[in-house]
């Protein structure tokens, strides 16, 4: 255990909104400390040696000065630490954290940090650009969640490790064996998770308003909050589940055919990103609806899995309820597993990487 490097991960917010972190943790056999803005004042437990909460809380609508003090207190916080915890390794689990803490990681730690980009952030102002591009290239490895982000990112041979979850082959065995692969007269297309993009979502239930063919079901988190909408329209054919144990996940979309993931498009937010609903549609063997011009729509449709939802198009519903019925279910299942392999390749990669940082 001695001579095992001491890492340190740094978050700029609560570690449950960052699961990604436990990826790297699955690959760790010794001691990190975790550094993290506490912004919404709970305890958090992630089994590190030391975990250094900056206890501040932060509501996301407070006005633009507030929050640039809080984030100017948290990086001040993060660098005492980092200069007193002798770390031989920083691994940063968000890019305007990197970009905030650039100039004791490339005087300190060059070589020697992980940049872990999960989103779009500034990178089309030109200053944030160059910063990014200079941590990008003083990084010891730069990951990315999806390849689609290299479209606004500086040229890297970038790490990808996917924000898929694990489905067991017998839970995906048992997918195939509980659907109906016949045609069916009622389609049930489920939104499962935190609901969001609600503007988006009200379109959608307008677009397939009573329509006897398709049952829309959203499941998570705000989902009541579609609750007046429906009920002004009255709108009959839209069930409403709000928050759930994740432990019913998977339940959820045995109850499914096709799941949603139609969260519009023209905004950097939404083009790059890959959506973890990908992965349990390729996992599941599931048709995803996705927005058009997205990355979403290119990868899910290059490997045959995905239908590109047009809200301007007058037929969408009776194109998309033929789309299902007339599935090849071998092929698509084929396709499902090539995308799958894919997946499993990068994240060794990823692991790889890992591995020979930690060593």
């Amino acid at each position: 255990m001695s001579n095992k490097k001491k890492i340190c991960f740094i978050s700029l917010t609560n570690l449950y909104l960052t699961p990604y972190i436990h990826k790297y943790i699955s690959e760790t056999e010794y001691t990190y400390d975790v550094i993290y803005w506490n912004r919404h004042e709970i305890v958090e437990s992630i089994g590190a040696e030391n975990i250094y909460a900056f206890n501040s809380p932060m509501n996301e609508g407070i006005n633009k000065l507030n929050k640039a003090i809080g984030y100017l207190k948290f990086i001040k916080y993060a660098k005492e630490k980092l200069l007193t915890g002798n770390y031989d390794g920083i691994i940063l689990l968000q890019t305007s954290l990197g970009v905030m803490l650039n100039k004791i990681l490339l005087s300190e730690f060059r070589k020697k940090y992980i940049l872990d980009i999960r989103d779009y952030t500034l990178e089309n102002n030109k200053y944030f650009f160059k910063l990014v591009k200079k941590l990008v290239e003083n990084s010891s490895s730069t990951v990315i969640s999806s390849a689609g982000y290299k479209a606004f990112l500086p040229e890297y041979d970038y790490i990808i490790v996917h924000n898929d979850n694990e489905v067991s082959k017998e839970e995906t065995k048992k997918k195939y064996e509980k659907t109906d692969h016949r045609k069916k007269s009622k389609i049930v297309i489920s939104y499962i998770g935190l609901i969001r993009f609600n503007e988006q979502n009200k379109k959608m239930i307008i677009k397939f308003k009573n329509d006897d063919r398709f049952l829309l079901k959203f499941i998570g988190t705000g989902a009541n909050h579609l609750k007046s909408f429906c009920d002004f329209h009255n709108v009959r054919n839209v069930v409403l589940i709000d928050k759930f144990p994740p432990e019913k996940t998977i339940e959820y979309y045995y109850e499914s055919d096709i799941i949603y993931n139609v969260y519009g498009n023209n905004t950097p937010l939404l083009d790059y990103a890959l959506s973890n609903k990908l992965y349990y549609a390729a996992k599941l063997g599931m048709p995803i609806l996705v927005s058009p011009y997205t990355y979403m729509e290119e990868i899910s449709l290059k490997y045959g899995f995905g239908y590109s939802f047009d809200l301007e198009n007058n037929n969408a519903c009776t194109e998309l309820y033929d789309y299902y019925n007339n599935i090849n279910w071998i092929d698509f299942r084929k396709n499902t597993e090539a995308f799958v392999n894919i997946i499993n390749t990068e994240n060794e990669n990823f692991k790889k990487m890992v591995k020979e940082f930690l060593d």
